[in-house]
């Protein structure tokens, strides 16, 4: 019997697979089709995606495959910048940059090469799932192999990643909530020549247009992708042939200047399933939410919910929690999602404007909202924290993700915070906050309840090597301890996927986290 079987192999399944492989559970995974769709679907993810990429060990094979992504511009009909999204400035809070652009066809093939290397991951393609029956104690996988012969499979827990179209999702028979934006677009993605890149916007374009809403997104390498918004008058039949993608391309390209690499018409959805879990099984990705693209986040969304389910399947598996974590999935993710979606939808409803007269009205608004001036966002202070679930939210920072700076050790290595230690509970601590007296009592309780502790030094303060419980570290930037002191807090109680538990303002408040944390894992402190 397996820990977890997923079906579903795109970008969420693969990473889950990753993740629940890396800490060593026994994984199946069921995908339908033989290989890797070859063609780009999602272009992008973000720095929460790329730090569960480094968890799996693939961000050097990745390195070829993904750019930094580009400030984007909203244009108006007339030529003017109404609005910037932009990035927060370095230093980067997970030390990667915000955002990457990608093609989905490499990101999935370093997943899975990744995953093959991990011998408790078996992946099962071109074998389709038809049905599942579940216990108190397991999930039975009904599949089909290549040659049609039916086969069961039995694992603890079933994860379907399986799609928009979800056979899991319909299974559980669960609603979908409408979050009101259906509208058809035509996705365009087109290499272009060397000699005609340079002369392309050099950064993402949203063009607000009321004659044909579109958008250009540069991916990498000479990818560049167009989306167009379908309009009144459109014949769907034809808009797909390349005569009249060429004539939407106008204004940027001529043939011969670029190759058609794909062309696919697309319903954009804010769909959310009404219920994520039926017991033992669990939707994550597209089979639980669908994403308007405007924000960047649909691949992101899935990601996230990835994270966020492993470390709560690995507590439940090991033993070091009860099956009541797993509840908190749904409590935590879905209202995420939800808000994460909305405000998708207002950069859509931005862009979508039909009525001329509307639009113009649109563009003069958000300019004299912002004295004229275009405006400007940063685009990771849209993304909310967590607002409720396996968090203390009475305490700050609570829901807000860890960042991630540069730390050296006693050798003055620099490596990357998380890769100090397995993903586990941890307090951080700003060292110079707490005296040695207080840090060997907060030791002693930290280790019995399995949290470990990091002591953030000065620059100039002695470091230890670290002990599997205790590390004692610096860094160079100061973003950790900035974004401590500016929430007025010493120190934090961070889970495994990096979010925080609670915030810690006083040596006192160590132990009342401690006793928290302790009593929602159902542990004596």
């Amino acid at each position: 019997m397996y820990d977890v079987a997923i079906v579903g192999y795109g970008p969420v399944g693969a990473t889950l697979a990753g993740l629940l492989g890396k800490l060593g559970l026994s994984v199946v995974v069921f995908e339908k089709s033989t290989g890797i769709y070859p063609k780009p679907r999602a272009v992008g993810f973000d720095h929460d995606a790329m730090r569960l990429f480094q968890r799996i060990g693939i961000t050097k094979d990745l390195v070829p495959y993904v750019e930094p992504f580009r400030d984007e511009i909203y244009i108006d009909a007339s030529g003017r910048v109404i609005q910037r999204l932009e990035h927060i400035p370095e230093p980067y809070p997970l030390t990667w940059s915000p955002h990457y652009t990608c093609d989905q066809p490499y990101l999935e093939t370093v997943l899975r090469d990744a995953n093959e290397l991990m011998p408790t991951i078996n992946v099962l393609l071109g074998n389709e799932f038809l049905d599942y029956q579940q216990s108190a104690t397991s999930v039975t996988i009904k599949a089909k192999a290549p040659d049609d012969q039916f086969f069961d499979c039995d694992a603890r827990y079933l994860v379907g990643c399986d799609g928009a179209s979800s056979p899991i999702r319909h299974q559980m028979d669960c609603g979908v909530e409408n979050l009101n934006y259906d509208e058809p677009w035509i996705v365009v993605d087109m290499i272009v020549g060397d000699e005609f890149i340079d002369a392309l916007p050099q950064v993402n374009v949203q063009y607000c247009n009321p004659n044909r809403p579109c958008t250009m997104i540069c991916c990498p390498g000479n990818h560049r992708r167009w989306e167009f918004m379908v309009i009144p008058g459109d014949n769907l039949e034809d808009a797909l042939s390349d005569d009249y993608l060429w004539e939407l391309m106008a204004p940027w390209l001529k043939p011969g200047q670029a190759e058609i690499w794909r062309a696919a018409s697309y319903r954009f959805h804010a769909l959310v399933a009404e219920q994520w879990q039926d017991s033992r099984v669990f939707l994550a990705g597209d089979s639980a939410h669908q994403t308007p693209p405007f924000l960047g986040q649909g691949m992101c969304q899935g990601l996230r919910d990835a994270g966020n389910l492993a470390w709560k399947l690995n507590s439940v598996l090991s033993g070091s929690a009860t099956p009541d974590l797993l509840n908190t999935y749904v409590q935590e993710r879905r209202p995420n999602v939800v808000s994460t979606t909305k405000i998708a939808i207002e950069c859509g409803l931005i862009i979508t404007e039909l009525d001329p007269d509307k639009a113009r009205q649109r563009d003069d608004q958000i300019l004299a909202e912002n004295g004229g001036h275009t405006k400007v966002t940063l685009r990771e202070n849209l993304i909310a924290p967590l607002e409720d679930g396996f968090i203390d939210g009475t305490s700050p920072l609570a829901g807000t993700v860890l960042p991630q700076p540069l730390v050296s050790n006693s050798c003055k290595s620099k490596v990357l915070m998380d890769d100090l230690m397995e993903p586990c509970f941890r307090i951080i601590l700003l060292a110079d906050a707490i005296n040695q007296e207080q840090i060997e009592l907060i030791s002693l309780k930290a280790r019995a309840i399995g949290v470990a502790i990091v002591l953030m030094r000065d620059a100039h303060g002695p470091v230890s090597e670290g002990d599997g419980f205790i590390w004692e570290v610096t860094e160079s930037s100061g973003v950790l301890k900035s974004w401590l002191q500016d929430s007025g807090c010493i120190g934090v109680l961070v889970r495994p996927d990096h979010y925080v538990y609670s915030g810690i303002r006083s040596a006192h408040e160590i132990d009342q986290s401690l006793k928290s944390f302790a009593g929602r894992m159902e542990l004596r402190v």
